[in-house]
């Protein structure tokens, strides 16, 4: 993610998303929109070499609890995971790797322009 984390609802309001490991969630599966994260991958992402016993309910628990953070966001239990429901262009991470996708290394203002060096290594 670029930036600090925001969360809006539809209305425009700016929803809190209370704790370290519950906004870490969020990034995790908003990182991948629509797509599956494997549970093993979120329990990783979260704990790392440190994964409390019971791990996956540990996981579960803090699923329920950004639904209930989160009441408009669609977050789907799949057997082998969980899926954030979301439109890709709605995170800033897509809309950035779609406007340097799409950038030539010369345009005015692209990404690659403000940074050769990071682009040339």
């Amino acid at each position: 993610m670029l930036g600090s984390l925001e969360v809006r609802a539809a209305s425009g309001e700016v929803l809190e998303i209370g704790g370290a490991r519950l906004r870490a969630l969020l990034i995790m599966l908003a990182l991948r929109p629509g797509q599956l994260v494997p549970a093993s991958q979120l329990i990783d992402g979260l704990w790392a070499d440190q994964a409390p016993a019971g791990a996956a309910n540990a996981l579960q628990a803090l699923v329920s609890r950004l639904r209930r953070a989160l009441p408009e966001a669609l977050i789907e239990s799949r057997p082998a995971g969980y899926q954030l429901k979301l439109d890709p262009g709605a995170t800033d991470i897509v809309r950035f790797e779609e406007a340097s996708s799409a950038a030539t290394p010369n345009s005015p203002g692209s990404p690659r322009s403000c940074a050769p060096t990071a682009w040339s290594r």
